[in-house]
């Protein structure tokens, strides 16, 4: 399949959620640079990020039903202890969505107290949101942000250390075409393609060209990439960064 498109930031990643919404996987792909999927709006989405623990999604439940919420669907991530979730409900009475500001307060507050228990108020987050979204961008979104406040090595991150089976991913810069060339080898699944450039769309990265090879067990992905200024990427922390980001995004997702 070829696809032509002006150049414009973002709209790889629209092509590649397409496929990943058709449930195709990429086994091959040629990107050079020198469409979209939604929900359906008939439900109300509460977005949740914080810190994940036995127990919690039965508590969330149980709070929903007491305020005669009906979830529709949920999607949740979790990694390193952290948790990303989109809920989707209508009022049990009507079945409509809830646009009531009053209870949707009430709602949100009553989740708040969920999340953060006694000991994680600072980096406890839930949302409303009223527009449809298309889950599996949204929850890489909530994801990354997390993670931004939740900096750090944890155990888990020094027990994957030495995970043979761990994502590979290099960075380097081409001096003379002012790109940044990243490489990923990983193990091939589903949606390997979408999750990874969601997070170059995500760190404000533009994609000029890209091989992919995903035929067998193992993919490998390798991507010319600039800041959204222009330039490569510049410093030491800038590309530990961009590692880490890409390595996460990748180990994250549970196979569907």
């Amino acid at each position: 399949m070829q696809v032509h498109s002006a150049t414009r930031q973002g709209s790889l990643l629209e092509v590649v959620q397409v496929f990943s919404d058709m449930k195709l996987n990429i086994k091959k792909a040629y990107i050079t640079s020198d469409g979209r999927w939604f929900m359906d709006a008939k439900h109300t989405t509460f977005e949740l990020a914080g810190r994940d623990r036995p127990g919690l999604l039965s508590d969330i439940s149980a709070v929903l039903t007491d305020l005669k919420c009906n979830v529709v669907a949920s999607e949740a991530w979790t990694h390193n202890s952290r948790m990303a979730l989109l809920i989707y409900v209508t009022d049990v009475a009507t079945g409509k969505p809830i646009d009531n500001l009053k209870r949707l307060s009430e709602i949100k507050h009553l989740l708040d107290c969920v999340l953060e228990g006694n000991t994680d108020k600072e980096i406890a987050r839930t949302a409303i949101c009223m527009e449809p979204t298309h889950s599996g961008r949204r929850l890489h979104q909530m994801m990354f942000a997390d993670q931004q406040y939740h900096e750090g090595d944890t155990d888990q991150e020094k027990e994957d250390a030495g995970d043979e089976n761990r994502p590979l991913v290099t960075v380097e810069n081409w001096e003379q075409k002012e790109y940044t060339i990243i490489n990923i080898r990983s193990k091939n699944r589903p949606k390997l393609v979408f999750d990874t450039v969601c997070t170059f769309t995500d760190m404000q990265y533009v994609i000029f060209h890209a091989t992919i090879n995903a035929e067998g067990p193992q993919a490998y992905q390798e991507y010319y990439i600039t800041k959204s200024d222009g330039c490569a990427v510049n410093s030491e922390g800038e590309r530990k960064l961009l590692e880490h980001c890409l390595e996460t995004a990748i180990k994250r997702r549970t196979t569907e």
